[in-house]
């Protein structure tokens, strides 16, 4: 299976994980909002460590992903823990879950490489749109 192939699946399984789970972008959405907004969670990630990653997500190239572990340790255990628990899955695969969306969900909310200004739940209301159709 080449690089795309396998990029593919991934994302078909994240699709499907969240229309099956539509609560796991409400929880993204309030994690975005609970440390500030893109700009604040961008800033977190970089702080802890995630720069390259954090950058790209906002800008216009290509997103880095970041692992299960990594999410747990810039968001914590609890704030994983409590999406967990709303989208019945163990930490591990929500921290992974969230590690596959955060950048993809970033990107939208940041075109032409800029951190959105204002309004960002309703941005992100459209975002969730794209996921549950």
């Amino acid at each position: 299976m080449s690089f795309f192939e396998s990029l593919k699946a991934v994302a078909a399984q994240a699709v499907e994980l969240v229309q099956n789970n539509p609560q796991i972008v409400s929880g993204i959405q309030k994690i975005i909002e609970d440390n500030g907004g893109v700009s604040g969670i961008v800033q977190k990630f970089k702080d802890k460590g995630f720069a390259e990653a954090a950058s790209s997500w906002v800008g216009t190239g290509d997103n880095v992903n970041i692992g299960a572990a990594d999410v747990m340790k810039v968001l914590g255990s609890d704030s994983v823990q409590e999406l967990a628990k709303k989208v019945g899955l163990d930490s591990d695969a929500t921290a992974g879950l969230i590690g596959n969306l955060l950048p993809i969900v970033i990107d939208k909310l940041s075109p032409d490489g800029k951190e959105p200004a204002n309004d960002i739940t309703s941005q992100l209301s459209s975002l969730a749109s794209l996921f549950t159709k």
